[in-house]
């Protein structure tokens, strides 16, 4: 498809301004009173296309011309009221569709925007980046000399991605100093979790909603009520989201049915989300959150709160309550918008406020501690 057939077929909506020149000028085009619906704009912007491909001296490629016009109007979403929205080009969705298969090509790290900075939140086992000496709290400054201040956290993640046996040299501040790392990324599987029994209880740290945390997270429970534990942890701190059906059969891991989450929408009803079943509903449960706590792992936490299946123990979460879907162009490329928000099953939309746990704890350290003896008095006042 040329560069002129891709644009028409996604250009939607875009603002264009009258620009006035000093000096002479060349008078094109009859679009004077046309009426500015979606068919107006649509063939304003194809007259300028063709304007500039025709007639600008150096014109640039087609290609790059249609990418910046989907830039410019994704930008001008972001700028008026999605601040989630985004551009990808082909390569850009490649990488976006390998985080969510929970296999792509990095270093091993979580990233997270807090107070306006970028900071690793986790950093996975076995990895490069834990091999190199990345920890958690590292505030990242720059990949390969290029600076991340104005990049989204998507945009940062490509930045550290590669191809298998490159390296990428990353600066980070950490104790009001800066250290440099040059770490060889390599071909990586995601984990969801890691799990284990600890002072005779499960815990389970899920670090994302990629395919497959659902059945993942029901087997380590299984496990757990094979060794017959006291109680399980659910840490979902600094997890910042990922699939929402995943989200749904995490959830119906511990809830046996009700709704788990409404998905409110501007284009269709809304959608309600149901606990699938076969749940572990007599296992005592703790949930940590924290402020890393965000979207997926948030529907998971607010609908165990709203149950009572749960007690969270922490600090508030994150409160991200909208819903992005990436919407794949014909050539590959694709964009990302923000297309309606959840509520929980009590109907708390917790879009810019979070949760609030039941047991405010503000240590990270002490947060797992108090989780457990929590569970320790479940198990004694069955007992």
């Amino acid at each position: 498809m040329s560069g002129y057939q891709r644009f028409i077929v996604f250009a939607v909506v875009v603002i264009v301004g009258t620009v006035a020149f000093v000096g002479g000028y060349w008078a094109r085009g009859s679009y004077v009173g046309l009426e500015r619906d979606a068919a107006g704009d649509l063939a304003v912007i194809e007259d300028a296309y063709r304007e500039i491909v025709e007639n600008a001296d150096r014109p640039p490629d087609t290609e790059k011309l249609a990418d910046g016009a989907i830039k410019g109007m994704v930008g001008e979403l972001r700028k008026q009221n999605d601040p989630h929205a985004l551009f990808y080009t082909p390569d850009d969705y490649l990488s976006f569709q390998e985080l969510s298969s929970g296999e792509f090509t990095g270093i091993g790290i979580w990233l997270k925007r807090k107070s306006g900075e970028l900071e690793i939140v986790s950093v996975l086992p076995d990895t490069p980046a834990e091999a190199e000496g990345l920890r958690r709290g590292d505030v990242l400054r720059s990949v390969d000399g290029r600076d991340l201040k104005d990049l989204t956290t998507d945009e940062a993640v490509d930045a550290i991605k590669g191809e298998a046996g490159t390296v990428v040299h990353l600066v980070v501040e950490r104790r009001d100093e800066e250290v440099g790392f040059d770490i060889t990324r390599r071909l990586l599987e995601l984990p969801n979790l890691e799990a284990r029994t600890r002072q005779g209880f499960g815990y389970i740290q899920l670090f994302g909603f990629a395919r497959g945390a659902g059945d993942q997270v029901r087997d380590e429970v299984r496990r757990f009520v094979q060794q017959d534990v006291d109680g399980v942890v659910l840490d979902l701190r600094d997890n910042g989201g990922g699939l929402l059906t995943e989200a749904i059969e995490v959830a119906s891991v511990f809830i046996e049915d009700g709704e788990i989450a409404t998905f409110e929408q501007r284009t269709g009803p809304d959608e309600v989300y149901e606990a699938q079943g076969d749940a572990f509903e007599d296992v005592p449960l703790v949930v940590i959150v924290n402020e890393g706590t965000a979207s997926a792992s948030e529907i998971v936490a607010g609908a165990l709160q709203d149950f009572g299946r749960a007690r969270l123990v922490g600090t508030r979460t994150y409160g991200k309550g909208s819903v992005q879907e990436v919407m794949q162009l014909a050539d590959s490329s694709a964009i990302k918008l923000t297309i309606g928000s959840y509520h929980t099953p009590d109907g708390h939309d917790l879009d810019g406020k979070g949760l609030d746990p039941d047991v405010s704890v503000a240590s990270r350290r002490a947060q797992l501690a108090r989780a457990l003896e929590i569970l320790e008095g479940s198990a004694g006042a069955a007992g």
